[in-house]
């Protein structure tokens, strides 16, 4: 399938809506290649996407079955490798009163962190990463400036369970940072 028949086949939905990818169930097509790497890059049959509103526009027909990624549109589905995570967190926004994050992604969805998008860390080539739920299971990687800001939340909320774990308070739910050393 090429990105032409892609694009053609999402004609009626625009790149602000998430389009209902749970009710479609089309036939896998397997001679397409999509991987979407650590940082979050995305590429087809080995070449870079190098156009956000593209990339955007997948990103809301994206589908998880088991552990694994899928872009899906009404006539096919196409397997995406996936390194860590398809979103990235890029940004978020504090209410150290009330305690609540929203977190943006770098397709401009925001969401909450709260027991719905929980917070977990992920192995990943042996080294553990944040993720957090960003929509229907799918995950999104939260960035190394995003992190470390979250970590300093925590660390000033001291939110830490018996001296192990550092966590973080959200929405009335708490969220495992890592261990404290």
């Amino acid at each position: 399938m090429s990105i032409d028949l892609i694009l053609k086949s999402l004609n009626d939905y625009d790149d602000a809506t998430f389009p209902p990818v749970h009710l479609w169930n089309p036939p896998l097509c397997e001679n397409t290649s999509f991987l979407i790497d650590i940082k979050g890059d995305w590429y087809y049959n080995g070449s870079i996407i190098g156009r956000q509103r593209l990339k955007k526009l997948f990103s809301t027909v994206i589908k998880k079955e088991q552990d694994d990624y899928f872009l899906v549109t009404p006539i096919e589905k196409i397997k995406i490798d996936v390194e860590i995570a398809p979103y990235i967190i890029n940004d978020f926004e504090y209410d150290p009163v009330k305690k609540e994050i929203i977190f943006h992604t770098n397709f401009d969805y925001s969401f909450p962190l709260n027991n719905d998008h929980e917070l977990t860390l992920k192995t990943y080539k042996g080294k553990e990463y944040p993720v957090v739920k960003v929509r229907s299971s799918i995950e999104g990687l939260i960035n190394r400036s995003v992190f470390y800001k979250l970590i300093d939340i925590g660390i000033n909320q001291n939110n830490n369970n018996e001296g192990k774990d550092l966590m973080i308070k959200s929405f009335d739910s708490l969220h495992r940072l890592g261990k404290l050393s």
